[in-house]
């Protein structure tokens, strides 16, 4: 492959143009070639490369290439038979290693632009996608705790609940959780003309042993006795007991350990 064969071919491998036999073939001329053609083929691709970013983002004719193929041939042979020369007087400024080892395809600004918004669109991908998981999840949560209050006002074993919610001689007593980033939630509702009295409650945590009490607290917030026990279930749950005059009081609800130790859970909402 002569001087001239070698730049045409460069050129084109500058813009990305060439298949893989044509560029296996220009790497082995390349290779064969002397210093001072090596020398020239950089210069000449360096500077097609660079001019090639200032190149409008379109997609070229199909019949583009042939007319690139021709205009390089009359360049570079117009270059060599005005100077055959200059390739020797060039020897001693080729510097740096030969593309045989620092080859590569340079990026066309089409690909690049793409590969930018891929990459910034796949992180926002990201961040939406963990967004959305959340809210789902607070929506499962909400949805789900909406159906269980229902199902439990519909269904619960104690018909009496219903009336002392809407009776209005009906007294409430809500309560509010000790530790603030608790979601549970419970409230008393009583019914005077029936003397019973409702505890509702949510997500009050399973206790794995020991029980709850519903108990009375003096000015100092020390507990003084215990009006009922309860359980939990976790999830919307409710107790039936008779209606004392404790419960227009201080009164809170507490956790009784197996060990016997009293912990205020919730306490009477200001």
């Amino acid at each position: 492959m002569n001087a001239q064969q070698l730049l045409e071919m460069a050129l084109l491998d500058s813009c990305g143009l060439l298949e893989a036999d044509e560029l296996e073939r220009f790497e082995q001329g390349f290779a064969q070639a002397p210093e001072s053609i090596k020398a020239q083929i950089r210069r000449e691709q360096s500077r097609f490369a660079d001019q090639s970013e200032l190149l409008p983002d379109v997609t070229p004719r199909p019949e583009l290439r042939r007319l690139v193929v021709d205009a390089v041939k009359r360049a570079a042979g117009a270059a060599v038979t005005a100077d055959t020369l200059r390739f020797e007087r060039m020897v001693g400024t080729a510097a740096g290693p030969t593309p045989a080892d620092i080859h590569r395809r340079r990026v066309m600004p089409a690909w690049r632009a793409a590969s930018i918004v891929l990459a910034v669109t796949t992180v926002f991908g990201g961040v939406l996608s963990m967004e959305l998981r959340n809210q789902i999840e607070d929506m499962g949560d909400r949805i789900s705790s909406i159906t269980s209050a229902d199902h439990f006002l519909r269904y619960g074993n104690m018909p009496g609940l219903r009336d002392a919610m809407m009776s209005p001689s009906s007294e409430r007593v809500l309560f509010q959780p000790v530790n603030t980033s608790s979601g549970t939630t419970a409230a008393i509702y009583s019914d005077t003309d029936t003397n019973r009295s409702y505890f509702v409650c949510n997500r009050l945590p399973v206790l794995g042993a020991g029980q709850y009490e519903l108990v009375v607290l003096d000015d100092d917030q020390k507990y003084v006795s215990t009006i009922t026990t309860f359980s939990s279930n976790g999830e919307t749950d409710g107790h039936e007991f008779a209606f004392t005059g404790e419960l227009r009081g201080n009164v809170a609800i507490a956790a009784r350990t197996a060990s016997g130790a009293l912990e205020i859970i919730m306490v009477v909402a200001a």
